[in-house]
């Protein structure tokens, strides 16, 4: 393939590559029926009608059709499986059918299916019509517990099923006449380098129900498969393509979050959809059937309209707080009662992974209107250590704080190192003076006071050192934060709040497939005293990571958030979550966004 996305994997803040684009004024996906499914599908016959159907009580195979993809009639059991199936019935352990999809091929319409327990079929319908009669051409695989059927333009019928097993028909569609093969789909691999996180070996598209659909002489192979991501049950669609239809085919990406098992269809205005059932705590529609408009953005690439909200909570429905960019944004309260906002800023080169040297900060009354306070550092006219290690240093993650009558940053070096320095005045505009390096290595420093004055720094992933009372170093050896099942809180991005008598620990984390279509997600512990120790991490807020928790006059806990995976509701945009903080039933305390 020529594209870019599919060539190689940029990196997932790179807007023009996103799964989820950003409108202000995306809906949200609802159902289309109010009836529980699994796997929807659904086919515009010659009609131009539209017909329904999924997994539904396992004894029918029911259809529902419509005209206009709102309205919808039905159902109509088209088949019986106690009443008219044969090799079904006397299948060992068989328990229903499953993933019935709806076809239109050869001037006839077609059902093929999967059993409950293994083995796919095919039906026929005898007239005209969608509602049959039909006859059961037998069993078409002894595995699988779905099946699609797939024309290309030159005649020939393809059975597709699982997790991207294909095999051509016979031209009286009765069998195969060729074993089915799996399509083999490209690692994930950048610049040759094994140990990058966007490196995976996984060969297949997904794990099953697998669906061709072919543009512009493109070949797309869907297929389900479950991704760690978000600490959620999430089972999202993926894709790969190729330029014929045995392939090779490129490597997957993720197309559809939460959509499992789809088809794909074309409306009367030649507008392409994916059917859509929901997989996943966070899908907005989960197990009713739905329907997703799609746009193939550019050769080999599709994903959903940015039209549509597919994930529901105080996260899938975030907007923007402003329209500047940044990225791991940190917001703190001065004396004057304003917030205060700084963050990784693109300046002066538009970029944030070269030679981005300026550390800006802006200021809010509300946390709703932001004014640009002034570019209070520069690498270029005021760095000094940092200048003699780095040719063209690039500031990151820079956190601001007020501290003995005059405001703090912390930033770090991409490359590693961190620095601080101090505002003269006491005001955030500065003017401001270098307080020198404060670690060799690693990156993402943050500053945290307790209530008995003591000011620590924190850094990385959760890497913790008491300040001397003059702020010109540590007072004591470096130490790092475990939670209790020894993990890591997160990689990166550590920082500590305390909110109603808790230390909430939290950094960021990459979930799912890591940096190619997983989530980077802010993970968080809690624990009673300073050092621990801190609970078992948690997630707190989904795409959320590297965001910093704050307290907001009215006592409320909150969030920051940019966004920086492709599933994200917008990237690199400064954003805030409410947070709620609640106990289970052990009594430990439990951070989740509000609804």
């Amino acid at each position: 393939m020529k594209s870019d996305f599919v060539m190689q994997p940029p990196h997932p803040e790179t807007e023009w590559s996103a799964c989820t684009g950003y409108s202000e004024s995306a809906l949200p996906i609802a159902p289309i029926l109010d009836v529980s499914m699994r796997d929807a599908s659904i086919c515009k016959g010659p009609d131009d009608v539209f017909y329904l159907t999924g997994t539904t009580d396992g004894s029918y195979i029911q259809v529902w059709t419509s005209f206009d993809l709102q309205s919808w009639k039905g159902p109509s059991n088209v088949w019986s499986l106690e009443q008219e199936g044969t090799w079904q019935r006397e299948s060992k352990g068989t328990s229903g059918i499953c993933s019935p999809e709806i076809h239109y091929v050869k001037g006839s319409f077609w059902i093929s299916y999967g059993l409950q327990n293994g083995g796919t079929g095919l039906l026929r319908s005898l007239s005209t019509s969608m509602q049959g009669p039909f006859q059961d051409m037998g069993k078409i695989t002894n595995d699988g517990h779905d099946a699609s059927l797939f024309e290309d333009e030159d005649g020939a019928v393809y059975w597709v099923y699982g997790n991207g097993q294909i095999a051509r028909m016979t031209a009286e569609m009765t069998g195969l006449i060729e074993l089915p093969r799996m399509i083999e789909v490209q690692p994930w691999k950048v610049a040759g380098r094994e140990d990058h996180p966007s490196f995976s070996q996984n060969l297949q598209v997904g794990t099953y129900g697998a669906f061709i659909y072919k543009q512009d002489g493109t070949y797309f192979m869907f297929c389900a498969d479950a991704l760690a991501r978000m600490g959620s049950d999430a089972v999202d669609t993926f894709v790969a393509v190729s330029e014929s239809i045995y392939g090779p085919y490129s490597r997957r990406y993720l197309a559809l979050p939460h959509g499992g098992q789809i088809s794909l269809f074309k409306d009367t205005d030649n507008q392409l959809y994916a059917s859509f059932s929901g997989c996943g705590s966070y899908s907005l529609v989960e197990h009713y059937p739905s329907v997703v408009p799609m746009t193939v953005v550019k050769s080999g690439f599709i994903r959903p309209s940015e039209r549509v909200r597919l994930e529901k909570g105080g996260v899938g429905s975030l907007q923007p707080i402003a329209d500047f960019l940044i990225r791991d944004p940190h917001i703190s309260t001065g004396p004057d009662g304003a917030y205060y906002l700084t963050g990784t800023s693109d300046q002066p080169y538009h970029n944030f992974w070269d030679r981005n040297n300026q550390l800006h900060v802006w200021r809010s009354q509300d946390l709703k209107e932001w004014q640009h306070v002034a570019k209070v550092w520069d690498l270029s006219e005021n760095g000094t250590w940092e200048n003699n290690i780095y040719e063209n240093p690039c500031l990151w993650a820079p956190e601001m704080i007020y501290l003995y009558g005059t405001f703090w940053i912390t930033y770090s070096l991409q490359g590693g190192g961190t620095g601080m320095i101090k505002s003269k005045s006491g005001l955030a505009e500065g003017p401001y003076i270098d307080m020198g390096r404060m670690t060799n290595t690693d990156i993402d420093s943050s500053l945290f006071q307790d209530e008995d004055g003591h000011v620590y720094f924190v850094w990385q992933d959760g890497k913790i050192a008491r300040m001397k009372s003059n702020m010109t170093g540590f007072a004591e050896d470096p130490r790092k934060l475990i939670c209790a099942d020894g993990q890591r809180v997160g990689y990166e991005g550590a920082f500590i709040v305390k909110y109603k008598g808790k230390y909430i620990l939290g950094a960021a984390e990459w979930n799912g497939d890591k940096r190619v279509d997983g989530t980077y997600d802010l993970m968080y512990a809690v624990a009673d005293e300073l050092y621990g120790p801190y609970t078992p991490r948690r997630l707190a807020v989904p795409h959320g990571g590297h965001g910093t928790m704050f307290i907001d006059h009215e006592g409320r806990l909150m969030s920051t958030f940019f966004g920086n995976d492709r599933t994200a509701p917008f990237r690199t945009r400064p954003g805030i979550v409410p947070l709620e903080v609640e106990e289970d039933e052990a009594g430990l305390c439990i951070v989740h966004c509000c609804e």
